[in-house]
Order: C-alpha cells, then structure tokens, then sequence
C-alpha cells in the first residue's frame, strides 16, 4: 500500500479536520460545531481508529463506530460546552485482498479504478428549518453507520477526503485528475481546490493498492 495526505486551512487553530494513515487502515475525521469540542471529537476518533485498526470485517467495524460514538459523547460532554458538537468519521481498511468501509457524515470515500471514479460512501445530510443537518459521533446514541466492502484491484485508487470538496469537485473532474501517479494526483486535487472561492478547509488521503 501506497499512501499521501494533503491539508489545506485558513486557520492552525480552529482546524477541526485530522486524518490516519497506516500500512492497512486510513481514516477523515471533520469535527463538527463551535470550539473546542470539534476538535477533540474529531482527535479522539483518530486515537481510536489507531488503537483498534486493523479491522477484519464489517462487524468489527460497525461495533467501532458504535464504541467511538460513546466515547466521545462522553468526552464532549464534560467539556461543558455550549455548543453541541461531534465529529463525521470515514474509515478505509484493508483485509485479505479486500477494502472495508464504515462512515458516518458527509466527507467520502471514492475509488478509482481504471479512469473510472466511483463514491463509496453516502452524504448523511438532511435539512431542518433551513439549516443543514449533518450525521456526526458523538450526538445521537445509534449513530447510522454505512457499511460497504468490496474486492480490490492491483491499481485502484482510493481516496478519503472531507466535506469541503463536496459540491465543488465531482466524479468527472476527478476521473481527469487521478491516475496511478497518487502524488501528483493529490497534487492536482488540491491545486483544483485551491482554485476556487469561496474555500473551506480540506484534508485527503489518497491510497494506492499495490
């Protein structure tokens, strides 16, 4: 496995976006909300996502979230906090020849595979009185998990990537900016991204199955 991660933000100290890479598992936390329960979400996600990876199967997986979910609805809540807060979690892990995903949230997960780009995950978002809800840890006591496995391919793409490409940059235009080449791939995604106004901040991790 090969991997490369790019990070782009306006400020060092508000930045609630955190990733994880290692040999078998990688992961896109965006904490969510006001302050410092954000970002201490979206930490502590990471810090479990390298305590328990690897991970085996969808199971294990699903139980992962739910276990994260507790901790960190425990943790924020002693912040005291006014604002409520969470954290969206994508997670990529490898078992056996074949890619595991879990995700909660609106960052995501595509793969490409010979020119070809598809999502793998889904965009929990729903509206209320005008306002965009978004599905996070750390919130609601059965947080929706999206569950997907498949079977990789020498050469497929994966790539991991937070809400603030969502809208922006599509399927098409990353099936004209990704090929075998991860590096200068993330390097066109974030020159892309860089490209536009207004912009937010952005983290990705980009893997390539050997």
């Amino acid at each position: 496995m090969i991997y490369t991660v790019r990070e782009f933000f306006r400020d060092k100290e508000t930045y609630a976006d955190r990733v994880f890479f290692s040999e078998d598992t990688f992961a896109v936390a965006d904490g969510m909300g006001i302050g410092r329960g954000a970002r201490l979400a979206a930490e502590r996600a990471i810090e479990l996502v390298s305590r328990e990876r690897p991970f085996r199967s969808l199971d294990e997986i699903y139980d992962f979230f739910n276990r994260a979910n507790r901790v960190i609805m425990d943790e924020t809540a002693r912040l005291g906090d006014r604002y409520v807060t969470g954290t969206t979690l994508s997670l990529l892990s490898f078992h056996g020849g074949n890619y595991l995903v879990g995700h909660v949230g609106d960052s995501r997960i595509y793969l490409w595979r010979k020119g070809w780009v598809e999502m793998l995950t889904v965009d929990q978002i729903r509206l209320k009185g005008g306002r965009k809800l978004v599905s996070v840890l750390g919130i609601d006591w059965s947080p929706d998990v999206v569950l997907r496995e498949g079977v990789c391919e020498r050469g497929d793409v994966f790539l991991l990537i937070s809400d603030g490409a969502v809208g922006r940059i599509g399927e098409e235009d990353l099936e004209k900016l990704i090929d075998g080449d991860i590096e200068r791939s993330a390097d066109r995604i974030l020159e892309l991204y860089t490209s536009l106004t207004p912009k937010e901040d952005l983290s990705l991790v980009m893997v390539l199955f050997e």
